[in-house]
């Protein structure tokens, strides 16, 4: 009779293990599944085995029953790690890790399947019928070391979430707490089985361990539905995020991390440190453009050795109620577009030759300038520079020099006014310059500095050294002038200092 209980107790078990198997197969498209199908497939192994054992008729039929079990009890702690690393973000390695751990329960299943021809694992063995039918045996010298097995991968399944579960957010430690409750169950009724064996060695007690393993499966899938702990986001989306070029970042709605392709890791190193549940926010290089972005397009750059553009936008995750349970980054490089837009910037406002405003935006910047100044009550100078002889050094040494000689004089210049002050191509061999908060003769000064490491430059051009000198012509903008008038007085001095012998400083009326 309690032989017959314990069939019927173990044909449920069974079903209700397979029930969880398929229902797990057909309601989630998530990849994190597969481990979970792989385990809950042992365990139906598992318990096959066992069902074969207790209605076993003779010693053979039972052997073979425990082989069967076998296949199963050796690969589901194997699974079950490979689920637990899974889930953590852990990722073992399938050359040096997984694959070594699937042989080994390979191994110890074959060398079980062969044991009555070498007795490594069982020495001898026969049926005992009775309230509980099971086969007895005698251990192998194999036997206690393959035993360790099964026992060493939930340990280790168990240390892996004790040391997660310090580090996840609290939102997501109770996910750790129902694995952790799980991987119990098993520890517990097999400690019961040895504590029993250990009272009456010679009682055969009760064996939970099969129903503890469909428990545990039972309860884990529980947490599943509770939990979501398998994020429904299909095995076919993860692989199109793997080979898009885009970054994927998945928050949840407090935008803690979940998950992200090895796109974004490549723009965001450190986003690949992350545990999941831990807040994007806390992560050394995040944008800070993306802290409070809503439903919009936002660029930010990446500086590792050259700087990289990126655009991101931002898409919530709803759920069926309508309410936001997560968002989507999406980060797009839009370098080349930033750096030709930069070009037409450019090519709108500098000189392309000299790296100098060109006339139009030098005048734009000047107006600026000279408003602030007498908001200020500051003074304004106007100064035009010319090189002296410069079609000279075009006729004798060619375009080439005098473009390297243009060059060189914007250096100098830019080199010795102050930083704020302005400074364009004019056109030709002429620069205009406009400075604010000089006395007369500090004007003069700073524009015989610049006169003077002219005339003390020395410029190569192949095995050839030119020198050149300049003419400065400078005058105060009053407050009947333009910036058009206060540039022809500059260029009025300009040209009284070339018709005095060049290579000097006019400054307007003083001549």
């Amino acid at each position: 009779m309690i032989n017959l209980l314990q069939i019927i107790i173990v044909c449920i078990t069974f079903a209700l293990s397979l029930f969880v198997w398929l229902h797990s197969l057909f309601r989630s498209q998530s990849y994190k599944r597969n481990y979970f199908l792989l385990m809950q497939a042992m365990i139906i192994v598992y318990l096959f085995g066992y069902l074969l054992e207790v209605t076993s008729t003779n010693t053979e039929e039972a052997f073979t029953a425990v082989r069967v079990l076998y296949v199963g009890a050796y690969f589901v702690p194997v699974f079950t790690l490979f689920l637990i690393a899974d889930h953590r973000n852990i990722k073992l390695h399938p050359l040096y890790i997984k694959t070594p751990m699937v042989i080994v329960a390979l191994a110890i299943i074959i060398i079980m399947w062969t044991t009555k021809y070498h007795g490594l694992i069982y020495v001898d063995y026969y049926l005992i019928k009775g309230s509980f039918n099971r086969l007895v045996y005698t251990p192998g010298r194999l036997f206690s070391v393959i035993h360790h097995y099964p026992t060493a991968c939930m340990i280790f399944a168990m240390g892996i979430l004790f040391y997660q579960l310090k580090r996840w957010s609290a939102k997501y430690r109770k996910q750790i707490i129902v694995f952790i409750f799980c991987l119990a169950i098993p520890f517990v009724a097999e400690g019961i089985y040895i504590i029993g064996v250990i009272i009456s060695p010679d009682a055969h007690p009760f064996y939970f361990t099969p129903y503890s393993m469909a428990l545990m499966s039972f309860c884990l899938y529980l947490g599943v539905l509770r939990f979501n702990i398998f994020e429904i986001i299909s095995s076919a989306t993860i692989a199109a995020m793997e080979n898009i070029r885009e970054g994927f970042v998945l928050l949840d709605e407090e935008s803690n991390f979940l998950s992200s392709n090895s796109a974004a890791e490549k723009i965001l190193p450190a986003m690949s440190n992350l545990s999941k549940g831990e807040s994007i926010l806390s992560m050394p290089g995040w944008p800070d453009e993306l802290k409070n972005m809503e439903n919009d397009l936002v660029e930010f750059p990446v500086t590792e050795g050259d700087t990289r553009y990126y655009r991101a936008s931002m898409s919530p995750v709803m759920s069926k109620k309508n309410v936001i349970i997560g968002k989507i980054f999406l980060f797009r490089e839009i370098t080349d577009n930033v750096n030709l837009m930069k070009e037409l910037e450019n090519a709108a406002y500098i000189d392309s030759l000299t790296g100098l405003y060109n006339r139009k935006h030098f005048t734009e910047l000047a107006l600026v300038d000279i408003n602030r100044a007498l908001r200020q009550n500051q003074t304004v100078y106007a100064a035009m520079l010319d090189l002296d002889f410069f079609k000279h050094v075009n006729d004798t040494h060619g375009h080439v020099a005098g473009d390297l000689v243009l060059r060189t004089t914007a250096e100098i210049i830019n080199n010795t006014i102050r930083s704020y002050d302005l400074v364009g191509r004019y056109g030709g061999e002429e620069f205009v310059l406009l400075f604010t908060d000089l006395d007369v003769s500090e004007a003069l000064k700073l524009m015989e500095r610049i006169r003077e490491n002219m005339e003390q430059c020395s410029i190569k051009y192949q095995d050839i050294e030119i020198r050149l000198t300049c003419s400065i012509g400078l005058a105060r903008f009053t407050e009947d002038d333009s910036l058009d008038s206060s540039i022809k007085k500059a260029d009025d001095a300009l040209y009284a200092a070339k018709n005095a012998g060049r290579n000097m400083v006019k400054l307007y009326g003083t001549f």
